[in-house]
Parts: structure tokens; sequence; C-alpha cells
């Protein structure tokens, strides 16, 4: 089920490690979703919707002009709709995003992750 978000009161936030692509920084007041308990991802790597990793399958798709692609681009984006929270800004970040695409990608495609990675 998917939750709507709704952000605690300022006294309520929470110190966390400040994290970009895995790397953390300084300790920051992070609100919290007084609904589902997800700590909000404060971080300039914020998660995209759906349509930008469809954009960058479609770049791929493109440039490799594999035969029968078509369906496989279906698959996929079937896969990625699939996942319940890819989309939410709480729970990902551009970086887990990716990886999770790069996963989904491989399942369907024999790419090395280098040659998908600059598509973004």
């Amino acid at each position: 089920m998917r939750c709507d978000h709704r952000d605690c009161g300022n006294t309520e936030k929470v110190w966390l490690p400040y994290v970009v692509r895995e790397h953390s920084y300084a300790l920051i007041s992070h609100p919290f979703c007084t609904e589902c308990g997800m700590v909000k991802n404060l971080s300039p790597d914020r998660a995209k919707g759906i349509g930008y990793f469809i954009n960058v399958l479609s770049r791929i798709d493109k440039h490799l002009k594999i035969p029968g692609s078509s369906v496989r681009m279906r698959l996929v984006v079937k896969d990625l709709e699939k996942i319940e929270d890819f989309e939410d800004e709480y729970s990902m970040s551009k970086f887990t995003q990716e990886n999770v695409f790069i996963s989904v990608i491989k399942k369907y495609y024999n790419i090395p992750d280098r040659t998908i990675q600059q598509f973004f």
C-alpha cells in the first residue's frame, strides 16, 4: 500500500547522517512520515519518476539497435512498475533507482553496467 507521506513537525525531526551516493557527511535533522515512519531523503540525489528511466531505456535501445528490443523494453517497464516504492522520494534515492534499473535491464539485455551508466 502506498503512503501519501505527512511530514512530522520541526520538533520531532531525527538527527541522521547526510548521505549522498552512499557517502555520509555531517548529521542533519531529517523529517519523517507520521503515517509510515519512513525518513525523508534530503540529499540532492532525489528520486526520479519512472518516465526518466523510460527515456534512458529508449536512448539505450536507439544506440544499441537490438532486434526484438521493443518486447524487452516493455518487460523492463513492467518490472519497474511492479516495484512499489520505485518513485517514492522518501524511500528511494536516484542512486538506488539507478542500481535497481541496471539490475532490471541486465535481466533482459546482455549489456555491461558501464554501458548502461553512460546513458544517465
